[in-house]
């Protein structure tokens, strides 16, 4: 019987506890002062642990509720705090774009300026090596063109001065010589040919042209008489003939 006795005073004070948690609780008494609740619920007969036990309890209760309301809570933001945002995000991007055109794009702009000199310091070698090889070739050809127009005046002024000097060989006199056996020549065919010839058919002589003739009989001597007064100066004697 002692046993069951003990058991509902435990129950029993378990609920004088929980109602001084309901008391400390109620909105009625939240604004007295720790000290005179503490003094009311000792005056409700709760001993010095029972009412520590309930400002335990009561502290957990807050701290859960505290939790429970800070997730279950949402911001509510108004048109001010959308505005704010606003201008923060633009300030930033505005922020991000000077930074950029005044760092990055100068970055960007070089490195792109380096690779067009590349490729343009390329080209211009690659047609500097061109014209350098079309140069050379141009040399070479303008050098056998040379050589070539070289030999080929060599060789005519070889002939030049071979002519040259076949004719310095030749006098005048020469030339006569030539020209009167050949005359001799004609005639002494033209002899045999009318010896050989049958009665009646035409000789060699009277075959020969008149032109061919006048060209073949050599020329008359010339006299004093012949040479006009002018010409008596010369000092040639009277009479004499002239070859």
């Amino acid at each position: 019987m002692s046993e069951q006795a003990t058991q509902q005073q435990e129950a029993l004070r378990q609920d004088v506890i929980e109602s001084a948690v309901r008391f400390l609780t109620d909105p009625k008494v939240a604004t007295s002062t720790l000290a005179k609740k503490i003094s009311f619920l000792e005056t409700k007969g709760l001993t010095s642990a029972e009412i520590e036990d309930a400002l335990a309890r009561l502290v957990r209760l807050r701290t859960a509720a505290f939790a429970a309301a800070g997730r279950h809570r949402r911001p509510q933001l108004d048109w001010k705090d959308y505005f704010i945002a606003a201008v923060v995000a633009g300030g930033l991007g505005y922020g991000l774009y000077v930074l950029a055109q005044r760092y990055v794009a100068p970055l960007l702009q070089a490195r792109d300026d380096k690779e067009r000199l590349e490729a343009e310091k390329k080209l211009l070698v690659e047609q500097n090596e061109q014209t350098q090889r079309q140069l050379t070739a141009l040399n070479e050809t303008t050098t056998k063109v040379l050589e070539a127009l070289a030999t080929q005046s060599a060789k005519t002024n070889e002939a030049i001065e071979g002519m040259t000097a076949l004719l310095d060989k030749m006098t005048i006199e020469d030339v006569q010589r030539e020209v009167a056996g050949v005359a001799k020549k004609e005639r002494d065919s033209g002899s045999i040919a009318d010896v050989h010839a049958p009665a009646g058919s035409p000789t060699a002589s009277s075959a020969v042209s008149p032109d061919m003739k006048a060209t073949l009989t050599p020329p008359p001597a010339v006299t004093v008489e012949d040479v006009p007064e002018a010409a008596t100066g010369l000092g040639v004697s009277d009479g004499a003939a002239v070859d």
